[in-house]
């Protein structure tokens, strides 16, 4: 009966065990570790058949942005502010990036750097005095999602931890952030470090202009060699399960991103993917478990393609001249601004401009104005504006090529241009027939001054021969008298 009991007490622990095993939720690798409560969780649902339904999502927040064009696709909550942890670490990057670091250039480890951040956290173990490459901090940091590394970057770029922050709140304000903080370079707790995964897009689209930025959040795996207080490397692998062709989690569009946890923020996660020609930024904030914020941005990525795409309508636009048909809607003068030191005038449109429009939208109904402007702003001559019934859907800039056009109308002054080679022979042979007219007034000149000289001399000998002879005769009659 003992026995029985035993093995009835030992079934019910076993059990227990793997209830509680279940209910704990996988963390982002080099993230302080999450235990979750064994309670029934809200999941991620997707609705492929009816594709223009929006995903059910397990985050509280989330955002998709289109890389190229800045237009929000999807957002949850996208102005709310929330704590966010290691993905703090993109505006780090980038910005150390934007400095213009010598990747091959080693730095030592300070002592603020290493005992400045929770040894609790996630750290690959460098120590004080340990020289390192700036590219191992760099990989370290977004591959490992090391809190030393972020902040021996900022010392390096800033000086001091204090002097990154103003620079990355002066970068934050600059993107057009309207409710970011930061605090830190590595994104521990702190109340006063806060963003939106609206802020987050815009930050994650400014670190995406930066090639290098591409290449390091894009990295699997990355090994930090032997340093001289270790003979053993340290080999690091990407926390970002979406980029990784091993894992259940991986999404073959996505090219990179930032994983984030800590106690307060929950999981965190940002992801940058392309299909076709089409690049999208997923932000997911505030998710009770990091398995959702995968499934969460593959059903995001999922509804984006599948109800989204580029339309270009400049693709064979052009302007038309004078002479031809003026009843069509893209009719315009080449010399419209006729005030200018110039005859005509060019007018250009970017033929390539993309618009980002729902597959199931009728393109012919898209219908487009054109606007002139009184002077010209800079080069900007004016605007094309699209619009979709009564929704405005963009608009690109109408330009032109002629230098320092704006100089002529702003300050009225004579801008001397770069004459063509038809002009160049004009002024030459301008220049060649007032060289001969000079030559031939000089030698008519010269021949009427010969020529006054010539009978000034010849009046003197005149006159002096008729005295002469007058005297002659007066003699001659003295004589015969």
């Amino acid at each position: 009966m003992r026995r029985a009991v035993i093995l009835i007490m030992i079934f019910l622990l076993t059990i227990s065990y793997s209830i509680k095993l279940h209910a704990m939720e996988e963390v982002p690798q080099g993230e302080t570790p999450q235990e979750e409560a064994a309670t029934e969780h809200p999941k991620t649902i997707e609705y492929p058949e009816d594709p223009t339904r929006e995903p059910d999502l397990v985050a509280d927040a989330a955002i998709v942005m289109d890389a190229g064009t800045g237009q929000v696709l999807y957002e949850k909550h996208a102005e709310m502010g929330k704590y966010p942890a290691s993905i703090t670490k993109i505006m780090t990057v980038a910005l150390a990036l934007e400095h213009g670091l010598n990747m091959d250039e080693t730095i030592e480890i300070s002592e603020n750097a290493v005992w400045g951040v929770d040894r609790d956290s996630s750290l690959i173990g460098l120590d004080v005095g340990e020289r390192v490459t700036l590219g191992d901090l760099v990989y370290a940091t977004m591959v490992k999602s090391d809190n030393t590394c972020a902040y021996a970057l900022a010392e390096y770029v800033s000086g001091s931890i204090e002097e990154f922050a103003k620079l990355m709140n002066q970068k934050a304000e600059e993107l057009g952030c309207k409710h970011t903080h930061f605090v830190t370079p590595n994104g521990l707790p702190d109340e006063d470090h806060y963003t939106t995964a609206y802020d987050m897009a815009l930050i994650t689209r400014y670190a995406l202009s930066i090639d290098a930025f591409r290449e390091v959040a894009g990295t699997l795996s990355y090994t930090v060699p032997a340093t001289n207080k270790t003979k053993e490397t340290r080999p690091l692998w990407n926390g970002n399960k979406m980029i990784n062709p091993g894992d259940l989690n991986y999404y073959e569009y996505c090219e990179g991103g930032k994983t984030g946890y800590t106690i307060v923020s929950k999981n965190t996660l940002v992801t940058f993917s392309k299909k076709d020609d089409l690049e999208l930024i997923c932000v997911i904030m505030d998710c009770d478990g990091s398995a959702y914020t995968y499934t969460d941005s593959r059903a995001l990525y999922n509804y984006c393609y599948r109800n989204y795409t580029y339309f270009y309508p400049l693709s064979d636009f052009y302007f038309r001249s004078a002479k031809d048909d003026r009843t069509q809607p893209n009719v315009l003068l080449d010399n419209y601004y006729t005030s200018l030191l110039h005859d005509m005038v060019d007018l250009n449109v970017d033929n390539g401009y993309a618009l980002l429009i729902s597959r199931f939208l009728d393109t012919t109904l898209i219908q487009h104005t054109i606007t002139l402007f009184d002077e010209p702003e800079g080069n900007v001559l004016g605007r094309i504006d699209f619009f979709y019934e009564d929704q405005a859907l963009g608009s690109t800039p109408i330009t032109t090529t002629m230098p320092r056009l704006s100089s002529r109308i702003d300050t009225g002054e004579k801008v001397e241009e770069e004459p063509s080679l038809s002009q160049r022979i004009g002024r030459v042979a301008i220049r060649i027939l007032i060289a001969l007219a000079a030559l031939v007034i000089v030698f008519l000149l010269y021949i009427l001054i010969s020529n006054a000289i010539r009978n000034a001399r010849y009046n003197r000998r005149d006159r002096r021969y008729q005295y002469r002879r007058r005297n002659r005769k007066h003699r001659k009659d003295d004589y015969h008298w």
